[in-house]
């Protein structure tokens, strides 16, 4: 007798460990959320990240307010967060923010600062940004010499140094810089 009671406290026991698990194991990855369609949860997750500097998040918020996935579309506010995340170095958002540009969705079209962010999430990885540089290069829409200079001005927001474009000018200018500290170390 004392064994099935034994039995019956340890499998309660159990059964409320597995319960308390199941319910500490509610998916707190927003972006998973995001993906099943879960956008009213995810957007609570996503909304403290974003404002608390997290590119990635901020991209997602853009991405809520351009398509309205569980709150009112807003070209202003998708256009915000895209940015935040841009200047931040995020890829996805470099994108996002040139399809903005490049649209004319929410700004004033502008092709040439289109093209610098295409070029800042192409050279981070993003392949789809790539093929705009080609269509915007294709099409005439800017002379080589305005592309060299949103190659140069997209350096500022390509994280890895080692990706960025390098004209004759920055060229000159890097190998300047080396001479003068290799003049103040000796």
């Amino acid at each position: 007798m004392k064994r099935i009671r034994i039995s019956k406290k340890l499998c309660c026991a159990v059964v409320i460990g597995i319960l308390s698990l199941s319910a500490c194991t509610k998916e707190q990855d927003p972006i998973a959320l995001f993906e099943r369609g879960d956008y009213a949860e995810a957007y609570q997750l996503l909304l403290p990240q974003a404002t608390g500097g997290d590119h990635r998040a901020q991209n997602y918020l853009g991405i809520y307010y351009y398509l309205g996935y569980g709150i009112q579309k807003d070209y202003s506010k998708a256009l915000q967060w895209y940015e935040a995340a841009a200047r931040g170095g995020n890829p996805d958002a470099q994108r996002n923010y040139g399809d903005m540009l490049y649209y004319g969705r929410g700004i004033d079209k502008d092709i040439a600062n289109a093209y610098k962010w295409y070029f800042a999430a192409y050279q981070q990885g993003n392949k789809k940004a790539g093929s705009k540089i080609e269509v915007i290069a294709a099409a005439g829409n800017l002379s080589p010499n305005q592309q060299m200079y949103a190659k140069i001005a997209a350096n500022e927001f390509i994280l890895d140094e080692k990706k960025r474009f390098m004209s004759h000018d920055t060229y000159i200018q890097k190998k300047d810089s080396a001479i003068q500290k290799n003049h103040e170390l000796q």
